[in-house]
């Protein structure tokens, strides 16, 4: 009987690695034809630009943190700029997280409970939709996780690990300090025994990456750069005219009652209802001492609760990598119950409605993913840089069109003034502004206002751009009159060729890009 198990336990173990590999197959075949030319196009282009020796925060537009970039740059040095890689490793860091959480499950409770882990994160977000800072910092917690849940704790990896998911996003800080600081208030009150050596390893494993961090902000002159970000969320808020007690207000009622309506068209989201709901009833309880729970499952309850301030704006991969880290102790409770029937119910709660996920929403209900056309492209993507894609017939065209303009053009700077940030990235010239891209609805706000005073604090761009247009030492892809400004325009002299090209595939409704080159440059 004995081999019997271990047999079973085995097959149970392959099979979850086999359902992450397919998985992960899966989604590298589904993002080579997905076209995000702002998302994947700013995580490059910052990645590039530090390849290519600008300086972060200064001259790089490093929205979140550090250390993604860095990784970033990394994958790229490696595999020849190809944007695809990070792409790939995105979807690879994903998958290893999703991996870790199984194997944290199975250091609290066993195999079965594992697999049952991995099939209700993957069937309700199968796919890694964009290369974003929160896949590499979920990947960083779910490590810190791993060893938390072992029997012998590494108290220094566990801090280490979380520390890096801070240096990935830096807004992770305010949820992991609380989460620490209520955590240790409970711990003090329960009159645990503080091991000195053990409170020394999670001091040195969280502040050694950190400290690192700011010695090279110190001796790069950069500490004053990174500062200016610090403030930048509140500009969104004015961006997304809301508040952050509206945002919290509007999570809190939408996960409470609204998700649970909204189950056949939004299924995804009620696993993460029964999460929250299931986490509050524990921290309520343990408030009024009427429970007790280990302390790592306990840390897990509260870091999985504050995370979820970086899930405010309700989408998924924020959500898929931030509080569902809470299934972990969902699924430990589950198991702890003694009735069968119950336990049972319970665990057909939470598989069920995965299944429905996966089997009415294959790609994971994201609506890029909706117009993806497979097999589109007749068209030979002709820049190394984007090998591996099959995007479709107008962004390859796109792409090609700004290729063949470097070895025609010789000029010192391109200005990239649509939302397309990758087409910034095409060939190698320099640019005069911070941000990569333009975004027509907030080219007048205090938000770029902001930034575009960070590189160039005593300067006008648009002053910058018409007097390299003067020398005729300046490219601009415009689109949706980012051209024009509420107090300046950009004067584009006589010496200049326009060349219109329609990126829509849609009659009737052209997406205009306007590319603008000195005469120079013979097309």
């Amino acid at each position: 009987m004995n081999f019997l198990r271990i047999s079973f336990l085995k097959n149970l173990s392959l099979l979850n690695y086999l359902l992450i590999f397919s998985f992960f197959i899966y989604s590298i075949y589904i993002i080579r034809y997905q076209y995000d030319g702002h998302h994947i196009g700013l995580v490059y282009s910052n990645a590039i630009d530090f390849i290519n020796g600008r300086l972060p925060y200064k001259e790089i537009f490093i929205q979140y943190g550090f250390l993604t970039t860095l990784i970033h740059s990394l994958i790229l040095s490696i595999f020849e700029n190809k944007v695809f890689f990070i792409s790939f490793f995105n979807v690879f860091f994903y998958m290893v997280g999703v991996l870790l959480i199984s194997k944290s499950v199975n250091n609290l409770i066993d195999q079965k409970y594992a697999l049952l882990s991995s099939i209700i994160i993957l069937f309700n977000h199968p796919i890694p939709w964009l290369p974003w800072s929160n896949y590499l910092a979920f990947f960083f917690i779910t490590i810190s996780l791993y060893f938390l849940t072992k029997k012998e704790k590494k108290f220094f990896f566990i801090s280490f690990f979380i520390s890096l998911s801070f240096l990935c996003r830096q807004d992770l800080i305010t949820p992991i300090l609380i989460s620490s600081i209520f955590f240790f208030m409970f711990y003090i009150i329960g009159k645990n025994r503080v091991i000195s050596k053990n409170f020394f390893s999670l001091i040195l494993g969280f502040l050694l990456p950190i400290l690192l961090f700011f010695i090279y902000l110190f001796f790069t002159n950069l500490l004053e750069y990174w500062l200016k970000y610090i403030i930048i969320p509140k500009y969104y808020l004015e961006i997304y005219d809301t508040s952050i007690i509206y945002l919290i207000s509007n999570f809190i009622i939408y996960f409470s009652t609204e998700s649970f309506f909204n189950f056949i068209y939004k299924p995804q989201h009620l696993i993460i209802s029964i999460i929250l709901i299931f986490k509050s009833i524990l921290i309520f309880l343990k408030i009024f001492n009427k429970i007790k729970i280990q302390n790592n499952i306990f840390f897990i309850v509260l870091l999985s609760t504050f995370l979820s301030s970086s899930s405010l704006r309700i989408e998924l991969f924020r959500l898929f990598t931030s509080v569902i880290i809470g299934l972990i102790p969902l699924l430990y409770f589950i198991s702890k119950i003694s009735n069968k029937e119950l336990k049972h119910n319970l665990r057909l709660l939470v598989l069920l409605p995965a299944i429905y996920c996966f089997v009415f929403y294959p790609m994971g209900n994201n609506d890029q993913f909706k117009k993806i056309v497979f097999n589109s492209s007749k068209t030979v993507i002709k820049n190394h840089k984007f090998d591996y894609y099959k995007w479709p017939d107008n962004q390859v065209n796109t792409i090609n069109l700004i290729s063949k303009l470097y070895d025609k053009c010789n000029v010192e700077y391109l200005e990239n003034l649509t939302f397309d940030s990758l087409l910034s990235t095409v060939n190698d010239y320099n640019r005069i502004r911070l941000l990569p891209y333009e975004k027509a609805k907030d080219k007048n706000s205090n938000f770029h206002i902001y930034i575009d005073k960070i590189k160039n604090p005593n300067n006008n761009f648009i002053e910058l751009i018409n007097k390299e247009i003067n020398k005729q030492n300046i490219i601009l892809l415009v689109s949706e009159n980012n051209n024009i400004y509420k107090n300046d325009k950009i004067k584009v002299s006589s010496f200049y060729n326009k060349i219109e090209f329609n990126q829509s595939d849609i009659i009737g409704r052209p997406k205009i890009l306007s590319i603008y080159l000195p005469f120079k440059c013979y097309y």
